[in-house]
């Protein structure tokens, strides 16, 4: 993942207080639910595996998408 992805995904998670700022540059947020964007980052990089095995053996990748977390 690169910085883009990782601030956009920063971007979908709820805060504890969903009327508080957002840093823009997407570097900080003190009331950040840092679960749910732990679980999100883990859920997009298990994205980008499985692509990334498609590409070497799709029964592989199947497998692997298809066993859950």
């Amino acid at each position: 993942m690169n910085e883009a992805d990782i601030k956009q995904v920063l971007f979908t998670c709820k805060s504890q207080d969903p009327d508080a700022e957002v840093d823009p540059t997407g570097l900080y947020c003190d009331n950040l639910d840092v679960i749910e964007f732990g679980k999100k980052i883990a859920l997009k990089e298990r994205e980008e595996c499985i692509k990334f095995v498609k590409s070497l053996n799709h029964l592989v990748a199947k497998a692997l998408h298809d066993k859950r977390m």
